[in-house]
């Protein structure tokens, strides 16, 4: 019986060996390892490759994810064809599984008027001074997402150093890129207001470098994507329709993609890495915009 268990951390070495970004050395390897669990107990690599996909497409229901895994396991292979470890085998078993061009969701105009007007209407007939922070920080929170389609992740990380009122423009950080957006007026003013409300709430706080804080959290401490979540998911209950941060976000994408009917720029306003994934997006929008 093969094992090809001991093979993986030289798989490992051999994608860094290619440039592999470390993303993908971590996931290829995670697969890798995963393949010669499932197959530790068959002789024959196509027999191998029957069960493996077999039993992941029996695991998981998500066609990228699956594909994905496919993919890791045909590098994978590559790898023991250059070593001499097997030779050929039916690469058929492991093929790309057609995807389902499903289309996202996105809010229609009508509601991303009224996500727009939540807040604001709960600041207006809040009954203390809390729930009238709670109601601005939110209201700046959807305005945010709504002009500058960003992620939830990258919500978070906003500092106030990043805000640049001369310039206009904001400075978002992601994973391991940021990138320069310009910001409106009117936000930059609504972001004013919600930082002076600060002050006077939690005037402890005035240390924190941090935009958007929490009641509840460790003092000066931001608020994680989670609560983000819950704050979309609050709005959701109460409006009785489905918001998020990502379909207001898609919102904001269609609208620019609409106005100005290119990708070469937007897909790096956006914070996606590549133009491809973008055009991936705009194929899956809805065309009843």
């Amino acid at each position: 019986m093969f094992m090809y268990d001991t093979y993986v951390k030289a798989f490992e070495t051999y994608l860094m060996s290619i440039n592999k970004s470390f993303y993908t050395k971590k996931q290829y390897t995670l697969d890798a390892k995963q393949f010669a669990e499932i197959i530790q107990h068959t002789e024959h690599i196509n027999e191998a490759l029957q069960h493996y996909a077999k039993e992941i497409q029996e695991t998981y229901q998500k066609v990228n994810t699956i594909n994905r895994k496919f993919a890791s396991i045909r590098q994978f292979l590559t790898f023991l064809q250059l070593r001499g470890v097997i030779t050929a085998y039916n690469e058929a078993l492991i093929q790309p599984l057609e995807k389902l061009d499903t289309e996202l969701d996105v809010l229609k105009e009508k509601q991303f008027k009224r996500a727009l007007s939540y807040w604001p209407y709960q600041y207006d007939i809040a009954q203390n001074a809390e729930h009238e922070w709670l109601a601005l920080r939110n209201a700046a929170i959807v305005f945010t997402v709504a002009e500058l389609g960003i992620k939830p992740a990258e919500l978070v990380r906003m500092e106030w150093k990043h805000i640049n009122k001369q310039t206009k423009e904001v400075i978002v950080l992601a994973s391991k890129t940021f990138r320069s957006l310009p910001i409106s007026t009117r936000l930059l003013e609504l972001l004013d207001d919600y930082k002076r409300f600060t002050e006077q709430f939690m005037p402890l706080t005035d240390f924190s470098p941090y935009v958007w804080l929490g009641v509840g959290n460790k003092m000066g401490e931001p608020l994680t994507v989670k609560t983000i979540e819950r704050i979309f998911k609050s709005m959701s209950e109460q409006m009785e329709f489905k918001i998020t941060a990502t379909n207001l976000r898609y919102y904001t994408i269609q609208k620019e993609l609409i106005q100005q009917q290119e990708t070469e720029s937007l897909f790096e306003q956006f914070g996606y890495a590549r133009k491809g994934v973008l055009t991936e997006r705009e194929q899956r929008f809805p065309k009843n915009y």
